[in-house]
């Protein structure tokens, strides 16, 4: 018994050194690259929100010949809108007519007519559409995650582009409230609403290093 126990073998100090320094040398190169996966999905929601939103404007817009702002309400015939839009922030389910919940509405400023489409938010997602305020000829529609660093934006003066803008310090500072609004990260700078321009185009938004919102 005693000579099994003399040549039974473990493993050296040197061995289990060796051993913990790969493991930590996979977790540095791992660990990054998982953080990275992660923001990029979140930034591609916010893309996707963007993109629901220039969707429901064009439907509002053929239904009343003008665009509209994003709300959380129920749908009714006499909602309308125009101007700056509520902050949403997801997850907000699209409104029904029984109960609220996300919208873009707007109103035809020379035939008076309302027009609403059901918009739903994702979870995480903080969002506004917007329109010039004066004749809802034109909107502006910005997204981006709570826990995101690029927030993104189409103008509907030129909706075949979305803009991005990216700030590493924006990642957890905007804010969710139970009832589905929402605020932007503090820094993040939106362009004002205005008919015929792209007002995107170079336009600083507060990104680092790149201050500017760019074409995607």
């Amino acid at each position: 018994m005693l000579t099994k126990l003399k040549n039974r073998k473990g493993f050296t100090l040197i061995e289990l050194m060796i051993v913990v320094a790969i493991i930590a040398i996979l977790a540095a190169i791992a660990v990054p690259q998982y953080k990275a996966y992660v923001m990029k999905a979140r930034n591609k929601k916010s893309i996707a929100q963007v993109q629901l939103g220039r969707n429901a404007e064009a439907s509002l817009q053929e239904q009343i010949d003008c665009y509209g702002v994003t709300n959380n309400l129920a749908l009714t015939a006499t909602t309308g809108g125009s101007g700056a839009g509520q902050i949403l922030g997801g997850p907000l389910a699209p409104a029904s007519v029984s109960s609220a919940g996300g919208v873009i509405t707007g109103t035809n400023s020379v035939t008076n007519a309302v027009g609403t489409q059901p918009y739903e938010v994702a979870a995480g997602c903080i969002v506004r559409c917007s329109t010039e305020g004066t004749n809802n000829m034109t909107y502006q529609c910005v997204a981006i995650h709570r826990d995101g660093d690029t927030a993104y934006g189409v103008d509907g003066d030129n909706d075949a582009t979305i803009y991005w803008v990216r700030n590493p310090n924006w990642a957890g500072r905007g804010t969710i409230t139970a009832g589905g609004t929402g605020t932007f990260p503090s820094g993040l700078s939106i362009p004002t609403v205005t008919s015929a321009t792209d007002e995107f185009a170079g336009f600083n938004g507060g990104g680092q290093p790149t201050g500017t919102w760019t074409a995607k």
